[in-house]
């Protein structure tokens, strides 16, 4: 039997009616998100903008602009408030990431060459799990980014949409994320990785022309990040709410976006705002990263009483190619910590972007 709905609009019913027909009325205008519908024998009504099948190709439109704009403190109380609000869907989110990459940082240690006569069987699975998981951090990453921005953007608009009608939303973006999280991360690993290579392997010579070519390309790379962090601010959200459906349009809005506001004191512009938020997050992570990985440091120097006794261990951990417990926990928990600090690195920056782009001049 065809799916069949009913449609409330201010106590009144209308229907049994089609997809096709709510469609219709939906590229009518009878027909809105807020609308409440249910389907026929089911007594459950819920708004039509959680009914994927017709409002699925159709973004939401972003919040009303923000007349006043926000100080970096409503920026960040506002980030927050959106993150509590949605925690649960938040971390949903971001485990599509954290879940393939755990088990990748478990199997990294076997993925080597076994030595002449050694087991082949480990390696082989080893292998296969990663590539079963690189494949699903592959798949799940763009809607993982995708539904953290919508999910920010419709709380922030006091939508609270449920996880089913955020991957639908998220469906119709994934080659367009995915394209420019190939660019951005690209651009930092063709513009920072190599120019490191070469300054490591001319540091090694020792000569006073190389240390200085050396020098040169550490302040290159430097440089490089700098213009890459100002240029790839908002990728994420112009990717996910933009009006454009086009990659280099989001880039070009997001790197417009980033260097705008010259005019302001320097903590009112949407890059010093940008760079604090994301220093914040960094500086979080590493240290609650540390926080979890020196008890374990410590209890495995347990009776070290000097230097050289403890630079021989530490080699030995970092030759080590095996799992222990110690391993997979601190790695569990440190998987756990991204997936919680995501949802609200996500949630800050959209409220940034929407209110930056708010208060952006119009392009003619």
């Amino acid at each position: 039997m065809p799916e069949e709905w009913i449609v409330r609009v201010q106590g009144n019913e209308y229907g049994p009616v089609d997809l096709d027909e709510l469609r219709s009325w939906r590229d009518d205008g009878r027909l809105i998100r807020e609308n409440e519908v249910r389907e026929v024998g089911n007594y459950r009504w819920f708004p039509a903008a959680e009914l994927p099948e017709v409002f699925a190709d159709q973004p939401p439109p972003l919040p009303p602009p923000v007349v006043r704009r926000m100080s970096f403190g409503e920026i960040a109380a506002h980030g927050w408030a959106i993150y509590r609000k949605g925690f649960g869907r938040f971390f949903a989110l971001a485990l599509l990431v954290s879940v393939p990459s755990f088990f990748l940082q478990c199997v990294a240690p076997y993925l080597e060459m076994p030595k002449s006569g050694g087991p082949v069987v480990t390696i082989f699975v080893s292998g296969t799990v990663a590539f079963v998981m690189l494949m699903l951090l592959i798949i799940a990453w763009p809607f993982s980014v995708g539904g953290l921005q919508l999910l920010s953007a419709d709380l922030f608009a006091g939508r609270s949409p449920s996880l089913r009608a955020l991957f639908a939303r998220a469906k119709p973006l994934w080659t367009r994320l995915f394209t420019l999280g190939v660019i951005v991360y690209g651009s930092y690993l063709l513009w920072t990785i190599i120019p490191l290579i070469v300054a490591f392997s001319l540091a090694t010579s020792g000569s006073l022309g190389d240390s200085l070519i050396t020098l040169l390309l550490l302040c290159f790379t430097a440089y490089m990040v700098a213009r890459l962090f100002i240029n790839f601010l908002f990728w994420q959200p112009a990717g996910a709410l933009g009006g454009s459906a086009e990659t280099m349009d989001a880039l070009r809005e997001s790197k417009d976006l980033a260097r705008g506001g010259t005019d302001r004191p320097y903590l009112q512009r949407p890059l010093w705002r940008g760079a604090v938020i994301a220093s914040v997050w960094l500086l979080l992570i590493i240290i609650l990263n540390v926080g979890i990985e020196l008890p374990v440091m410590l209890w495995r120097l347990r009776g070290v009483t000097s230097l050289e006794q403890a630079v021989p261990m530490i080699q030995n951990m970092a030759k080590n190619s095996s799992l222990d417990v110690l391993t997979v926990a601190t790695t569990f928990v440190s998987c756990l910590v991204s997936a919680l600090l995501r949802g609200w690195l996500a949630a800050t920056f959209v409220v940034l972007y929407l209110d930056t782009r708010a208060h952006a001049p119009k392009s003619n």
